[in-house]
């Protein structure tokens, strides 16, 4: 604990959640289509998915750091509910996205992070009528660290341990295979270094007549690349 205490005194250098808070915060302020859009469609994966979600990112809410959802609900402990802990929750009329991120430095996912997310932007989606969306932002290209099995694709990570997470969620009807076909038209991911070049681009070529409203865009969107660069 005090360690932890140490380094985020430090600014939390090299966390992942005060990365994701320090870049995410900065492109909700942003204007939505020219920034947290492209990078939306500048992402691999889930292109119809992502296309819809960029039509309607000026609608969008975000929430960050939201608190922990359970596939297992009914569970009266938290070391039995299934949790699951993202990013963000980003919601549109159409779309439901869950926000995973990593550090920039190396880092790995929980042998199930991946397949307990997948389930859960499944189900929330589902019971919204929404488009699931499930958003990796990592520090390199895939494939992904995984504990205990090297490296992998995400959606291969996912298939892994996708029964053993279905056997023991609530509250569903999903099989396997069906889940699986619907995969690469929910997994998308970028790096945290396309977004800083695609914010960089965007600034470029973005006119604001109004000086004032410039340079507060300019000074957002740069504090979203010097965060990027500190944090790496």
């Amino acid at each position: 604990m005090g360690q932890t205490i140490k380094e985020y005194r430090q600014g939390g250098k090299g966390f992942e959640n005060v990365l994701t808070a320090e870049v995410f915060q900065a492109l909700d302020f942003l204007p939505r289509q020219a920034f947290l859009g492209a990078i939306v469609k500048a992402s691999h994966g889930a292109l119809e998915a992502r296309i819809q979600l960029q039509q309607e990112i000026e609608e969008a809410k975000f929430t960050l750091l939201p608190s922990n959802f359970y596939l297992i609900p009914s569970a009266s402990l938290h070391r039995n509910g299934l949790a699951v802990q993202p990013d963000g929750i980003i919601q549109t009329p159409s779309t439901f996205v869950v926000l995973e991120a990593k550090r920039i430095k190396r880092s790995y996912f929980q042998a199930e992070q991946l397949a307990r997310e997948f389930v859960l932007v499944m189900k929330e989606a589902y019971e919204k009528n929404s488009q699931p969306i499930l958003w990796l932002i990592l520090g390199s290209e895939p494939p992904v660290l995984i504990r205990g099995h090297g490296r992998q694709n995400p959606i291969d990570a996912i298939e892994f341990h996708l029964e053993s997470v279905l056997e023991r969620s609530e509250n569903h009807t999903f099989e396997k295979s069906k889940l699986l076909q619907e995969a690469h038209k929910v997994v998308c991911w970028t790096t945290w270094q396309t977004i800083s070049t695609v914010v960089s681009e965007q600034l470029s070529n973005l006119y604001v007549p109004d000086k004032s409203i410039k340079n507060c865009v300019e000074r957002l969107a740069n504090s979203i690349s010097q965060s990027i660069t500190w944090h790496s």
